[in-house]
């Protein structure tokens, strides 16, 4: 049994290159990786198109058109060569033996229909990145899992014959198109973690706002609506994220992701994009907010 490792791409030219060696230098003899480009304006399409020239275990495949993330994985999932598929993201770095111990464990685990693993949050160097690790086994995941994303998706090797079964991604849920999938595939699968580190996660700060992440939040809500009742009709289950969403504070949930989302820059030295993080968000939290955040991310880098 082998493995399709599946990389969407979208204006990822800058982090493309560490992701795709990074899987390149597998300790896996036998693997394909997928890359699908879903109409770039960046050089993301000539880099795809010039590492499938050079390498035979790479399959490229170039939009013309952008179809949005959860066409392209179905897509992606819909073309490639082997049963167990990895996902991979265009800004993280895979591990070396990631390939080879998920394969491992999903020989070995058949019940299993995903697995995710532990992560690093990548820091300014690999001495400053920061362990995070998750639920393991099924029951652990199966209980953490209907409060909250517990497997970062691009850590996730996943079975392909079950999650197209399963009816694969759903675009309606955008932004937590994986997380949809995991809820789904959970009412009658089991799903975990490696308890080990396989893939270094990076903060991207590119595109992010917000605005995406009040958005994300009702797509969230929406999974979770969706699977706490089986069989609802997607509009019921609009009406009712809807009034999840009226319980929240807006602008106290903005604060808390800027904050959160500060501070963890921080504690991984990545200085520049924490302050940058904060001028992005100073006109959503309001300018006192800002500055006590900006405040606190300068004094940690002087007390480093």
């Amino acid at each position: 049994m082998s493995v399709t490792v599946l990389l969407p791409v979208y204006n990822g030219a800058r982090t493309l290159p560490q992701a795709v060696e990074s899987i390149l230098r597998q300790d896996l003899d036998e693997f394909e990786l997928l890359l699908i480009d879903d109409a770039s304006t960046d050089a993301s399409a000539a880099l795809i198109r010039g590492y499938a020239e050079r390498d035979r275990r790479v399959t490229a495949v170039v939009h013309e058109q952008n179809v949005g993330l959860a066409a392209t994985l179905n897509e992606g999932l819909e073309q490639a060569r082997h049963d167990l598929v990895a996902r991979m993201d265009q800004d993280d770095e895979a591990l070396p033996a990631r390939l080879r111990l998920q394969r491992e464990y999903m020989t070995g685990h058949r019940a299993v229909v995903a697995a995710g693993s532990d992560v690093f949050h990548m820091g300014a160097s690999p001495a400053h990145d920061r362990l995070i690790q998750l639920p393991h086994t099924p029951r652990e995941v199966a209980r953490v899992l209907p409060r909250e994303n517990c497997l970062y998706h691009p850590s996730v090797v996943l079975r392909r014959p079950e999650v197209l079964a399963a009816g694969g991604y759903r675009s309606e849920f955008k932004n937590a198109e994986d997380y949809e999938l995991w809820l789904r595939l959970a009412r009658t699968h089991d799903l975990a973690n490696l308890p080990m580190p396989l893939l270094r996660y990076r903060f991207s700060l590119g595109g992010m706002t917000l605005s995406r992440k009040w958005e994300q939040l009702f797509y969230v809500n929406l999974a979770q609506e969706v699977n706490r009742a089986d069989g609802i009709a997607l509009d019921e289950a609009r009406e009712r994220a809807t009034a999840a969403m009226r319980a929240v504070d807006r602008r106290w949930f903005m604060k808390q992701v800027a904050q959160g989302t500060a501070s963890e820059l921080a504690r991984l030295q990545l200085w520049r994009e924490a302050l940058g993080l904060v001028r992005a968000f100073a006109s959503d939290i309001g300018p006192a907010t800002a500055s006590g955040i900006a405040l606190s991310v300068l004094a940690g880098r002087i007390r480093s």
